[in-house]
């Protein structure tokens, strides 16, 4: 008789910077789930050969990772194949959630923090909106 290995339930989470990216991590814990912040998604396969401390099924807890632009090595196609490498793997259910909003929305909330858009640092934050866009639109798709 053979023994399936369980499937582990990967959600990746990403987006606009400013669009909720945060805000749904820390729901997704509240509801049980691993989350990290800002991981970078090349070390997703060493992450998951880890094995489970003692007497802990950690198959069972399903696992957020978030990424944007500014997550160290960031480059949408190369993170596009890392992400269908995983995708091949049987005992993975890897789902992706990509958040967006509007500029204008975003622009709001960067002046209300009184942050500057990581990627508009002399820039008004639309200018940095709109390069961010243009950036994450293969992952978009």
């Amino acid at each position: 008789m053979t023994t399936t290995r369980p499937v582990k339930k990967i959600l990746l989470i990403t987006g606009l910077s400013g669009a909720g990216k945060t805000t749904a991590l820390k729901t997704l814990e509240d509801l049980g789930w691993e989350a990290v912040d800002n991981f970078p998604i090349r070390l997703a396969g060493p992450l998951l050969a880890l094995p489970s401390p003692e007497g802990r099924n950690e198959d069972d807890i399903p696992l957020a990772l978030g990424f944007d632009t500014r997550t160290r090595g960031f480059k949408t196609d190369r993170l596009i194949e890392q992400i269908k490498q995983l995708q091949k793997r049987d005992d993975l259910e890897i789902m992706m959630l990509f958040l967006d909003c509007a500029g204008s929305e975003i622009e709001r909330r960067y002046a209300e923090t009184r942050r500057r858009h990581p990627l508009a640092q002399d820039r008004p934050a639309i200018a940095g909106i709109a390069q961010e866009r243009a950036i994450m639109g293969p992952l978009r798709r």
